[in-house]
């Protein structure tokens, strides 16, 4: 519970302690008006004698205010007394209700920017090992269980402030009666504590089926193809079933307890009500009508109790929710990327690494000492067997990764220096699956830019630099064509030039293309390389090649070899004088 209300405070502040504030009224102004009851059945009880503050206790200081204002005790004066405390009540009632509104808002807006910038920040190097499930079930469902914890939490605050301004008024009426009911109901609150702790488990079991369960689906829709086309979606589909069914074991388990605990709780309250008033009528002598006073404070107290209960079983059915929250956010903000401050435009294109070593996992080195100079506007090829690093090599260049020794050097600046949003904004990057937005093709190639004339000049040549502007052209909608979804409208080549486009619209100095055709056919690969060849010379290229036969006119190729470079030298040399590159361009018949 502590750790939850620090969670709430460091979002909310000083505004929890507005809530208290307005609740502290609403249970005062309450209170006072109830306890104008009393000297309003003196008058009914008998209609000619004024009310008097003997059955008011400690509270007679209200009547005694009355008339220090020189107002007599009449029924009219106790009866506009009470409508007073009570229309009071309603405007802090009123604003109570208004803050957890406007407050709940301010919540859940925070979170989820607060989300937003921390996954943003999010190494590359640590998402991948992320369990993909968790953040997806995180920055969505989770969200709205978050909320709706903080929703409980804000009435079990609220309620609790009542429950001890009743038990405040009631005390002032009558402390010993006070006391035997606090004590009674305290020792209630003892024979759910078993609930509670259930719940609470229960909860934070529900998280991780969730989790579970956006894990599965997000791989059912990644690989649906594949499931479909091997009959193996009705197997796959039924581990999703049993996630259904396992979550739903767990809500229904949680709402029983949640029923036993609503059934259960007025009947033991009123139990000890009863047998407070009995014994202290009969083995006290108490006086009934304070009694009575204080008991209309209690059976306001108790159905505070009652909510302040309800509502702390609620919470507890969303707290696994926020420990998740607050562990995934310090696991998003623990592996934030370095950040330096430089920045700078117009890049030349240069890259130096050296003595570069990089691994995954501890007990194995992915990249081993690599030493590599790349020069101004050079088209580098990357090749090598499966696992020899080449997309590692890639990822470290982009800045994706950073190397666990040596150093990345760009345009003669430490990569450690630079701003990485700044550097990543002078990067094109192609792969081999082209990334399509379900959205137009002026956004998908502008990234939601603002529609302009000049914009849209500068996207028809970005398309007529990727070999793509006739095509769009003769579309009925032209740039306004809907791509569906990872534009499934379009062909392999079309999406793969169309991905090209929006990192030439870029202005980028470095274009980096990891297998960028190997998915497409001969012919559409050849049309495509014949786009990329055109670049040559016009930014700086790093290629990743399946088929040997897209590097010919690169200016040089790099031979990677279980995670260190094998050797480097035009695409004709490396024929000639290497055995491994030889073999491969034997293998492939190029």
């Amino acid at each position: 519970m502590y750790s939850a209300l620090k969670y709430f405070y460091s979002h909310l502040r000083w505004r929890l302690f507005l809530l208290v504030f307005v609740s502290i009224l609403v249970g005062l102004m309450d209170g006072l008006g109830l306890a104008m009851f009393l000297p309003l059945l003196e008058f009914v009880a008998d209609s000619g004698r004024a009310a008097t503050t003997d059955s008011m206790g400690n509270l007679a200081f209200i009547l005694d205010g009355i008339e220090a204002l020189g107002l007599e005790l009449t029924l009219t004066v106790v009866l506009l007394t009470m409508l007073s405390f009570f229309v009071l009540k309603g405007i802090a009632k009123f604003g109570a209700t208004y803050l957890n509104v406007i407050y709940q808002q301010y919540f859940i807006r925070k979170i989820r920017i607060e989300n937003i910038n921390a996954l943003t920040q999010y190494s590359y190097n640590a998402f991948v090992t992320a369990d993909a499930g968790n953040i997806q079930n995180t920055l969505s469902g989770e969200v709205e269980r978050v909320v709706q914890a903080f929703a409980r939490f804000s009435q079990l605050l609220q309620q609790s402030v009542l429950l001890l301004t009743y038990a405040a008024l009631a005390f002032l009426a009558n402390p010993e009666f006070a006391i035997f009911v606090v004590i009674g109901g305290g020792l209630s609150h003892f024979l759910f504590t078993t609930l509670y702790k259930r719940t609470k488990a229960l909860s934070r079991k529900l998280v991780r089926s969730n989790s579970d369960f956006q894990g599965l689906l997000i791989q059912e829709v990644a690989f649906f193809k594949y499931l479909k086309a091997t009959g193996s979606i009705q197997t796959y589909a039924q581990n999703l079933i049993d996630k259904v069914y396992e979550i739903e074991d767990r809500v229904r388990k949680m709402g029983v307890l949640n029923a036993i605990m609503i059934g259960a709780r007025e009947p033991i309250m009123i139990g000890i009500v009863v047998l407070v008033i009995l014994a202290q009528v009969t083995l006290m002598g108490g006086q009934l009508s304070t009694i009575i006073l204080s008991l209309l404070f209690f059976y306001r107290g108790l159905s505070a109790l009652m909510s302040v209960q309800t509502s702390y079983n609620m919470f507890l059915s969303f707290s696994g929710s926020v420990d998740n929250m607050r562990v995934f956010l310090d696991d998003l903000e623990s592996h934030a990327e370095p950040e330096g401050e430089y920045t700078q435009r117009d890049l030349s294109g240069r890259m130096e690494l050296e003595n570069v070593s990089f691994s995954y996992l501890p007990e194995s080195r992915t990249l081993s000492n690599i030493e590599l100079n790349i020069q101004a506007k050079e088209t580098l090829a990357l090749v090598g067997e499966s696992g020899s690093g080449k997309s590692t090599l890639m990822n470290l260049l982009s800045g994706l990764l950073r190397p666990d020794s040596g150093r990345i050097v760009i345009d003669g600046r430490d990569l450690n220096d630079w701003d990485v949003r700044a550097l990543q904004t002078r990067i094109g990057y192609i792969t081999q699956e082209p990334v399509i937005f379900d959205d137009s093709i002026f956004h998908n190639v502008t990234f939601w830019a603002e529609r302009t004339p000049e914009e849209e000049q500068h996207v028809w040549e970005a398309l007529d630099r990727a070999s793509i502007a006739d095509f769009i052209r003769d579309l009925p909608d032209g740039l306004d064509t809907r791509l569906g979804q990872n534009g499934i409208s379009l062909s392999g080549g079309q999406k793969q030039r169309i991905s090209i486009a929006r990192e030439l619209y870029k202005e980028v100095d470095f274009l980096f293309m990891d297998e960028a055709t190997s998915a497409l056919d001969s012919e559409t690969e050849r049309s495509i390389q014949q786009s990329i060849d055109r670049l040559k010379g016009k930014y700086t290229i790093i290629i990743i090649a399946h088929r040997l036969s897209t590097i010919k006119n690169a200016d040089r190729v790099v031979v990677l070899k279980q995670g260190r470079i094998d050797q480097i030298g035009t695409y004709r040399q490396l024929v000639k004088e290497s055995v491994s590159f030889g073999r491969m361009v034997e293998m492939q018949e190029v």
